[in-house]
């Protein structure tokens, strides 16, 4: 593991969900056999694929060909770290198999499978010990045959490897090829700095004939990072606070593609469209690109102000290149869907942890770290959003301290509010975390929220490691805050007003509990779980349901799978819960026993 035992110490871990359990392929494939991981979900496609415990991710991978990105760590498909894991060991971790493939071709010495590879990307690096492995199976001998092995190291940019198939062994109808990863927990002596780590990420896989060794180039123009849409420096904003001051926050949106191709292509336009009761189109311009070049496109003050009710506002979106096409170039990669949503917070994080941030080593038992915030409004906070990695073995501090400063010569000044011994929630990580406040806290300019710690521990608050516009981040170890230099930003999130009105008002006004022509929520009262039935999904959108307490507090944010998804109820106490689907317009109510 990463780390620098003094000051602060940045700790590198991630957060991804589940994907499907490991078991054996039936269904045969034929070539090509070909996926960039282009996906709006953290899901593999179960029709190339079996899985286990590896994710998709758009924001870890650095510097990738395209959009998505396999990725390989230390948890298994249920978020938990493998059985096999302990400090300063070796253990393997996923493992992702292709279906059979037919590989009939007897002879056939144009056969070639290439990928991109690259370790750590923008979470921790894998150790020397550590490794990457692709293995061959044979239908004839069957068992599976180590054909490379890449050891752990720093952070490169992707590589490309590129293994012709020759020998008849494989040349079979059954041929599969499986991708492994090996990683190692740091040392038993700093157990509360120990979580997901030595990342591998695999993109760009293809298997085809009538290929070569120079066949390397993919003639491919195609979106390389999500579309990062902002209101000024934050992602989130309160509705109220935005729709009182609009002219406040420049809109402004950041997103790169490139042209993978050797050749100079065209792009014909890049497309946003937002659709809230009606679906806007927007040009975003048209480019002659350069072969193998990479293009930034960004807008600070984009011509928009956002629609809503006096509850919130919600938008579906999409961004779409148009290119002159050719047949390699691949149409997953050129769309990306996403969401324009209003919380009852600020936000500087994009909601995805790549890593995580703390403070550790001597003299940091009562070290506090806090996070700049500017209001548009006078208004009163009511509580914040912290967001907890997974550690082995739940190796953090159990405690810490809420604090909230009045801003003073542009750093935190005096604490206007402190809630002590607050638990860390450790049964509810690779998650936010409300944590109400016991009283209302008046601000109207500038001020910092953050925590104070009350153990030597570690408390490992996630890190948005793809999210750089300014940096809010300050620490104080020796009673002086110092600017923290760590390229990211924290996951805490101040929260403002009361929302319960807010919520009833919204549900008064849609009104379509358990609509069975849209949406389906059952078993209902539910105990430990229950289902999101969708019966169709018209147009494009943002697959997200929000679920919110009685009194608006947000509890989960979740992507829902396909048209069914299941909703854990473990960390839920009993009530009644309001379930919020904007996409669907759809908003209902589920009773927890």
């Amino acid at each position: 593991m990463f780390c620098r035992n003094f000051l602060a110490v940045l700790w590198f871990a991630v957060a991804f969900n589940a994907a499907a359990a490991f078991s054996m392929p039936s269904d045969t494939l034929e070539l090509p056999f070909f996926d960039d991981f282009s996906y709006n979900n953290s899901c593999l496609d179960t029709a190339l694929w079996v899985n286990k415990g590896v994710t998709i991710s758009n924001t870890l991978p650095y510097n990738p060909p395209s959009i998505g990105a396999a990725v390989f760590d230390a948890l298994d498909s249920l978020g938990n770290f493998y059985s096999s894991a302990n400090y300063g060991v070796v253990s393997q971790g996923d493992t992702l198999c292709s279906k059979s493939i037919n590989l009939d071709y007897e002879g056939d010495n144009s056969i070639w499978l290439t990928f991109f590879y690259q370790p750590a990307g923008l979470g921790d690096a894998p150790e020397q010990n550590d490794s990457l492995v692709l293995d061959f199976y044979s239908p004839i001998t069957e068992q599976w045959i180590t054909m490379k092995s890449y050891a752990g190291s720093k952070r490169t940019e992707f590589i490309q490897e590129k293994i012709n198939i020759t020998d008849r062994i494989f040349l079979q109808n059954g041929f599969r090829f499986r991708f492994r990863n090996y990683f190692s927990l740091g040392s038993s002596l700093s157990p509360d700095i120990v979580g997901n780590c030595d990342f591998w990420l695999i993109d760009y896989v293809k298997l085809d004939r009538n290929r070569s060794d120079a066949d390397t180039v993919y003639a491919d123009v195609a979106i390389k990072t999500p579309i990062s849409f902002k209101y000024g420096n934050y992602f989130s904003v309160p509705w109220l606070h935005y729709s009182a001051n609009p002219q406040k926050l420049n809109l402004n949106y950041y997103f790169e593609f490139r042209n993978n191709d050797i050749y100079s292509r065209h792009l014909d336009s890049i497309n946003l469209y937002l659709s809230n009761s009606e679906i806007k189109q927007f040009s975003l311009g048209s480019f002659n690109l350069p072969e193998s070049y990479d293009v930034v496109n960004e807008n600070f003050n984009f011509d928009f102000v956002l629609e809503g009710n006096a509850v919130s506002s919600f938008y579906n979106a999409q961004l779409k290149l148009v290119t002159n096409q050719t047949d390699e170039d691949f149409a997953g990669n050129n769309v990306y869907d996403f969401s324009i949503d209003f919380s009852d917070c600020y936000a500087y994080d994009d909601g995805t942890a790549e890593a995580g941030y703390g403070i550790y080593g001597e003299g940091t038992a009562s070290a506090c770290v806090a996070v700049k915030f500017v209001t548009l409004m006078p208004d009163n906070i009511n509580g914040v959003y912290m967001w907890f990695n997974k550690t082995f073995n739940d190796a953090q501090a159990s405690y810490f301290n809420i604090r909230v400063w009045d801003c003073k010569n542009g750093l935190p000044g005096n604490v206007i509010y402190a809630q002590d011994d607050v638990e860390t929630p450790k049964d509810n990580t690779e998650n936010f975390v409300y944590f109400p406040f016991n009283q209302l806290i008046a601000v109207s300019d500038t001020f910092f929220v953050g925590w104070q710690k009350s153990q030597s521990a570690i408390l490992n608050v996630g890190f948005d490691k793809n999210t750089m516009s300014i940096n809010p981040k300050y620490v104080n170890i020796d009673g002086t805050w110092k600017t923290s230099s760590e390229n990211g930003q924290i996951m805490i999130r101040p929260t403002f007003r009361e929302l319960s009105t807010a919520i009833e008002d919204f549900v008064s006004e849609n009104n379509n509990f358990d609509n069975e022509n849209v949406v389906t929520l059952y078993p209902n009262p539910a105990k430990n779980y229950f289902n999101i039935k969708i019966d169709n999904f018209n147009g494009f959108f943002s697959k997200k349901v929000y679920i919110y307490s009685v009194d608006g507090k947000l509890k989960l944010i979740k992507d829902l799978e396909n048209l069914q998804t299941v909703i854990n109820l473990e960390n839920f106490r009993s009530g009644i819960y309001i379930v919020k689907i904007p996409a669907l317009s759809f908003v209902g109510k589920i009773i927890v026993l």
